[in-house]
Protein backbone atom coordinates (compact mmCIF):
# COMPACT_ATOMS: atom_id res chain seq x y z
CA UNK A 1 0.00 0.00 0.00
CA UNK A 2 0.96 3.64 -0.46
CA UNK A 3 1.48 5.37 2.86
CA UNK A 4 1.78 9.12 3.40
CA UNK A 5 2.97 10.27 6.82
CA UNK A 6 2.04 13.81 7.77
CA UNK A 7 4.66 14.90 10.26
CA UNK A 8 8.36 14.08 10.55
CA UNK A 9 8.74 14.06 14.32
CA UNK A 10 9.74 11.05 16.39
CA UNK A 11 6.57 9.04 15.80
CA UNK A 12 6.36 9.84 12.09
CA UNK A 13 10.00 8.98 11.44
CA UNK A 14 9.87 5.72 13.41
CA UNK A 15 6.64 4.65 11.72
CA UNK A 16 7.87 5.66 8.27
CA UNK A 17 11.12 3.75 8.65
CA UNK A 18 9.33 0.64 9.93
CA UNK A 19 6.77 0.63 7.11
CA UNK A 20 9.46 1.19 4.48
CA UNK A 21 11.55 -1.66 5.89
CA UNK A 22 8.41 -3.80 5.76
CA UNK A 23 8.19 -3.30 2.00
CA UNK A 24 5.62 -0.51 1.79
CA UNK A 25 5.71 2.63 -0.34
CA UNK A 26 6.18 5.52 2.10
CA UNK A 27 6.21 9.29 1.58
CA UNK A 28 6.96 11.76 4.36
CA UNK A 29 5.05 15.04 4.21
CA UNK A 30 7.10 17.64 6.07
CA UNK A 31 7.62 21.37 6.32
CA UNK A 32 9.62 22.90 3.47
CA UNK A 33 12.30 24.08 5.89
CA UNK A 34 12.70 20.54 7.26
CA UNK A 35 12.71 18.98 3.82
CA UNK A 36 15.57 21.27 2.77
CA UNK A 37 17.72 19.69 5.51
CA UNK A 38 16.51 16.11 5.03
CA UNK A 39 19.04 13.77 3.43
CA UNK A 40 16.47 11.42 1.88
CA UNK A 41 17.18 8.72 4.45
CA UNK A 42 15.66 8.10 7.87
CA UNK A 43 18.45 7.41 10.35
CA UNK A 44 17.16 5.22 13.19
CA UNK A 45 18.91 4.57 16.50
CA UNK A 46 17.05 1.76 18.24
CA UNK A 47 17.70 -0.76 21.00
CA UNK A 48 14.72 -2.73 19.71
CA UNK A 49 15.71 -2.94 16.04
CA UNK A 50 19.33 -1.93 15.97
CA UNK A 51 20.74 1.15 14.26
CA UNK A 52 19.81 1.39 10.59
CA UNK A 53 19.09 3.79 7.72
CA UNK A 54 16.08 3.59 5.40
CA UNK A 55 15.63 5.63 2.19
CA UNK A 56 12.22 7.35 2.31
CA UNK A 57 10.93 9.97 -0.09
CA UNK A 58 9.85 13.36 1.28
CA UNK A 59 7.62 16.13 -0.06
CA UNK A 60 6.40 19.39 1.43
CA UNK A 61 2.90 18.92 0.01
CA UNK A 62 1.02 15.71 -0.76
CA UNK A 63 0.55 15.69 -4.54
CA UNK A 64 -0.02 11.97 -5.20
CA UNK A 65 -2.76 9.61 -4.00
CA UNK A 66 -2.21 7.67 -0.78
CA UNK A 67 -4.01 4.58 0.47
CA UNK A 68 -3.29 5.53 4.08
CA UNK A 69 -2.58 8.98 5.48
CA UNK A 70 -0.98 8.67 8.90
CA UNK A 71 -1.29 11.92 10.86
CA UNK A 72 1.59 12.09 13.33
CA UNK A 73 1.97 15.81 13.99
CA UNK A 74 1.17 17.09 17.46
CA UNK A 75 -2.19 18.70 18.10
CA UNK A 76 -1.03 22.36 18.01
CA UNK A 77 0.39 21.84 14.50
CA UNK A 78 -2.57 19.92 13.08
CA UNK A 79 -4.45 22.64 11.20
CA UNK A 80 -1.30 24.04 9.61
CA UNK A 81 -0.15 20.56 8.61
CA UNK A 82 -3.50 19.67 7.04
CA UNK A 83 -3.02 22.55 4.60
CA UNK A 84 -0.30 20.41 3.02
CA UNK A 85 -2.82 17.72 2.10
CA UNK A 86 -5.73 17.46 -0.32
CA UNK A 87 -8.65 15.21 0.73
CA UNK A 88 -9.12 14.24 -2.92
CA UNK A 89 -5.64 12.70 -2.91
CA UNK A 90 -6.45 10.41 0.02
CA UNK A 91 -8.94 7.96 -1.47
CA UNK A 92 -8.01 5.51 1.28
CA UNK A 93 -8.16 6.03 5.03
CA UNK A 94 -6.86 8.60 7.48
CA UNK A 95 -5.24 7.30 10.66
CA UNK A 96 -4.50 9.99 13.27
CA UNK A 97 -2.04 9.08 16.03
CA UNK A 98 -2.33 12.33 17.97
CA UNK A 99 -2.73 12.62 21.73
CA UNK A 100 -5.88 14.18 23.14
CA UNK A 101 -9.59 13.93 22.42
CA UNK A 102 -10.60 16.73 20.06
CA UNK A 103 -8.70 16.02 16.83
CA UNK A 104 -11.00 13.32 15.33
CA UNK A 105 -13.76 15.89 14.84
CA UNK A 106 -11.43 18.20 12.90
CA UNK A 107 -10.21 15.36 10.69
CA UNK A 108 -13.73 14.10 10.11
CA UNK A 109 -14.78 17.55 8.93
CA UNK A 110 -11.97 17.47 6.36
CA UNK A 111 -11.94 13.82 5.26
CA UNK A 112 -15.38 12.49 6.17
CA UNK A 113 -15.95 9.08 7.80
CA UNK A 114 -12.84 7.49 6.22
CA UNK A 115 -11.04 7.66 9.55
CA UNK A 116 -9.53 4.93 11.71
CA UNK A 117 -8.80 6.61 15.02
CA UNK A 118 -5.48 5.42 16.41
CA UNK A 119 -3.18 5.69 19.39
CA UNK A 120 0.44 4.58 19.46
CA UNK A 121 2.56 3.36 22.37
CA UNK A 122 6.15 4.18 21.56
CA UNK A 123 9.07 6.25 22.84
CA UNK A 124 10.65 7.87 19.81
CA UNK A 125 12.44 11.21 19.79
CA UNK A 126 13.42 13.22 16.73
CA UNK A 127 17.04 14.32 17.08
CA UNK A 128 17.38 16.09 13.72
CA UNK A 129 15.82 16.17 10.23
CA UNK A 130 15.27 12.51 9.36
CA UNK A 131 16.96 11.35 12.57
CA UNK A 132 15.12 9.47 15.30
CA UNK A 133 16.07 7.68 18.50
CA UNK A 134 13.65 4.85 19.21
CA UNK A 135 14.00 4.47 22.97
CA UNK A 136 11.28 1.93 23.77
CA UNK A 137 11.51 -1.82 23.47
CA UNK A 138 7.93 -1.90 22.19
CA UNK A 139 5.67 -0.33 19.60
CA UNK A 140 1.94 -0.90 19.39
CA UNK A 141 -0.96 0.85 17.68
CA UNK A 142 -4.59 0.64 18.83
CA UNK A 143 -7.23 1.31 16.17
CA UNK A 144 -10.99 1.72 15.92
CA UNK A 145 -13.46 2.79 13.24
CA UNK A 146 -16.56 4.92 13.65
CA UNK A 147 -19.92 3.22 13.20
CA UNK A 148 -20.37 4.84 9.78
CA UNK A 149 -16.93 3.89 8.45
CA UNK A 150 -17.66 2.71 4.87
CA UNK A 151 -16.18 -0.75 5.41
CA UNK A 152 -18.19 -2.62 2.77
CA UNK A 153 -17.42 -0.23 -0.07
CA UNK A 154 -13.93 0.78 0.99
CA UNK A 155 -10.76 -0.69 -0.56
CA UNK A 156 -8.64 -0.02 2.55
CA UNK A 157 -10.04 -1.87 5.55
CA UNK A 158 -9.04 -2.00 9.19
CA UNK A 159 -7.63 -5.47 8.51
CA UNK A 160 -5.37 -4.17 5.73
CA UNK A 161 -4.00 -1.43 7.96
CA UNK A 162 -3.23 -3.90 10.74
CA UNK A 163 -1.55 -6.17 8.16
CA UNK A 164 0.67 -3.27 7.12
CA UNK A 165 1.64 -2.72 10.75
CA UNK A 166 2.47 -6.41 11.07
CA UNK A 167 4.70 -6.11 7.99
CA UNK A 168 6.42 -3.22 9.78
CA UNK A 169 6.97 -5.25 12.94
CA UNK A 170 4.57 -3.06 14.92
CA UNK A 171 1.93 -4.68 17.10
CA UNK A 172 -1.71 -3.67 16.78
CA UNK A 173 -4.97 -4.06 18.65
CA UNK A 174 -8.52 -3.09 17.79
CA UNK A 175 -10.95 -1.39 20.14
CA UNK A 176 -14.75 -1.32 19.90
CA UNK A 177 -14.92 2.43 19.31
CA UNK A 178 -12.69 5.52 18.90
CA UNK A 179 -13.44 6.79 22.41
CA UNK A 180 -11.91 3.63 23.89
CA UNK A 181 -8.75 4.10 21.81
CA UNK A 182 -8.27 7.70 22.88
CA UNK A 183 -9.15 7.34 26.55
CA UNK A 184 -7.12 4.17 27.18
CA UNK A 185 -4.00 6.03 26.13
CA UNK A 186 -4.92 9.35 27.72
CA UNK A 187 -5.56 8.00 31.23
CA UNK A 188 -1.91 6.88 31.28
CA UNK A 189 -0.34 9.70 29.31
CA UNK A 190 -2.05 12.68 30.94
CA UNK A 191 -0.94 12.12 34.56
CA UNK A 192 2.50 10.99 33.41
CA UNK A 193 3.00 13.99 31.13
CA UNK A 194 1.81 16.46 33.75
CA UNK A 195 3.86 14.96 36.57
CA UNK A 196 7.11 14.77 34.60
CA UNK A 197 6.61 18.33 33.39
CA UNK A 198 5.81 19.61 36.87
CA UNK A 199 8.89 17.81 38.23
CA UNK A 200 11.05 18.92 35.30
CA UNK A 201 12.42 15.41 35.09
CA UNK A 202 11.62 11.78 34.24
CA UNK A 203 9.43 9.49 36.30
CA UNK A 204 12.23 8.64 38.71
CA UNK A 205 12.37 12.30 39.78
CA UNK A 206 8.59 12.27 40.36
CA UNK A 207 8.86 9.17 42.55
CA UNK A 208 11.48 10.78 44.78
CA UNK A 209 9.01 13.53 45.72
CA UNK A 210 6.16 12.04 47.82
CA UNK A 211 3.77 14.90 47.11
CA UNK A 212 4.27 14.67 43.36
CA UNK A 213 3.95 10.90 43.39
CA UNK A 214 0.65 11.23 45.27
CA UNK A 215 -0.56 13.80 42.75
CA UNK A 216 0.42 11.45 39.91
CA UNK A 217 -1.66 8.64 41.40
CA UNK A 218 -4.61 10.91 42.20
CA UNK A 219 -4.53 12.35 38.67
CA UNK A 220 -4.62 8.83 37.24
CA UNK A 221 -7.70 8.01 39.33
CA UNK A 222 -9.36 11.26 38.25
CA UNK A 223 -8.67 10.55 34.58
CA UNK A 224 -10.26 7.11 34.97
CA UNK A 225 -13.33 8.72 36.55
CA UNK A 226 -13.80 11.07 33.59
CA UNK A 227 -13.30 8.19 31.15
CA UNK A 228 -15.96 6.19 32.99
CA UNK A 229 -18.36 9.13 32.75
CA UNK A 230 -17.68 9.06 28.99
CA UNK A 231 -18.59 5.33 28.91
CA UNK A 232 -15.01 4.03 28.77
CA UNK A 233 -14.10 1.81 31.71
CA UNK A 234 -10.45 1.65 32.77
CA UNK A 235 -9.49 -0.13 35.99
CA UNK A 236 -7.79 2.52 38.11
CA UNK A 237 -5.79 0.00 40.15
CA UNK A 238 -4.44 -1.63 36.99
CA UNK A 239 -3.43 1.82 35.75
CA UNK A 240 -1.63 2.60 39.02
CA UNK A 241 0.18 -0.74 38.82
CA UNK A 242 1.28 0.11 35.28
CA UNK A 243 2.58 3.51 36.39
CA UNK A 244 4.48 1.93 39.27
CA UNK A 245 6.14 -0.61 36.96
CA UNK A 246 7.40 1.91 34.41
CA UNK A 247 11.18 2.44 34.52
CA UNK A 248 12.43 5.55 36.26
CA UNK A 249 13.94 6.83 33.01
CA UNK A 250 10.44 7.12 31.50
CA UNK A 251 9.90 10.65 30.18
CA UNK A 252 7.30 12.37 28.04
CA UNK A 253 7.43 14.56 24.97
CA UNK A 254 5.47 17.25 26.81
CA UNK A 255 8.22 17.56 29.41
CA UNK A 256 10.95 17.52 26.77
CA UNK A 257 9.17 20.19 24.73
CA UNK A 258 8.56 22.44 27.73
CA UNK A 259 12.17 22.07 28.89
CA UNK A 260 13.45 22.86 25.39
CA UNK A 261 11.26 25.96 25.06
CA UNK A 262 9.23 24.49 22.17
CA UNK A 263 6.05 26.46 21.51
CA UNK A 264 3.24 25.69 21.36
CA UNK A 265 3.20 22.45 23.36
CA UNK A 266 0.53 19.77 23.78
CA UNK A 267 -0.35 20.96 27.28
CA UNK A 268 -3.67 22.53 26.30
CA UNK A 269 -4.60 19.69 23.93
CA UNK A 270 -4.05 17.14 26.70
CA UNK A 271 -5.69 18.94 29.60
CA UNK A 272 -8.48 21.15 28.31
CA UNK A 273 -10.68 18.42 26.76
CA UNK A 274 -10.48 16.40 29.99
CA UNK A 275 -11.27 19.39 32.20
CA UNK A 276 -14.14 20.37 29.90
CA UNK A 277 -15.67 16.90 30.01
CA UNK A 278 -15.24 16.78 33.78
CA UNK A 279 -17.26 19.98 34.08
CA UNK A 280 -19.95 18.46 31.86
CA UNK A 281 -20.22 15.54 34.30
CA UNK A 282 -19.83 17.67 37.44
CA UNK A 283 -16.58 15.94 38.39
CA UNK A 284 -13.84 17.63 40.42
CA UNK A 285 -10.25 17.06 39.27
CA UNK A 286 -8.07 18.71 41.93
CA UNK A 287 -4.92 16.70 41.18
CA UNK A 288 -5.11 17.19 37.42
CA UNK A 289 -5.85 20.89 37.93
CA UNK A 290 -2.86 21.30 40.27
CA UNK A 291 -0.45 19.43 38.00
CA UNK A 292 -1.75 21.44 35.04
CA UNK A 293 -1.10 24.66 36.94
CA UNK A 294 2.45 23.63 37.80
CA UNK A 295 3.12 22.48 34.24
CA UNK A 296 1.82 25.76 32.84
CA UNK A 297 4.09 27.63 35.24
CA UNK A 298 7.07 25.56 34.05
CA UNK A 299 6.08 26.41 30.50
CA UNK A 300 5.94 30.14 31.26
CA UNK A 301 9.32 30.09 33.01
CA UNK A 302 10.97 28.20 30.16
CA UNK A 303 9.55 30.69 27.68
CA UNK A 304 10.52 33.81 29.61
CA UNK A 305 13.67 35.59 28.34
CA UNK A 306 16.74 35.23 30.50
CA UNK A 307 17.54 38.31 32.62
CA UNK A 308 20.37 40.52 31.33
Amino acid sequence: MRHAILGAGGVGLALGAALARGGHDVTLVMRESTRARYSGTIDVRSRLRGDHCVPVRAVDRLAEPADVLWVTVKAPALETALARTDPALVPGVVVPLLNGLDHPALLRARFGPRQLVGAIRIEAERTGPGQVTWNSLFAEVALAADEDFPADAHPVTLARVTEALTDAGIGSTTEPDPASVLWRKLVLLLPLALATTAADGPLGIVRRQPELRALLHDAAREACAVAAAEAVTVDAQDLLNTLDKLPGRTDTSLHRDVAAGVRPTELAALTEPVLRRARDHDLALPAIAELSRRSAERERRAQAPAPH
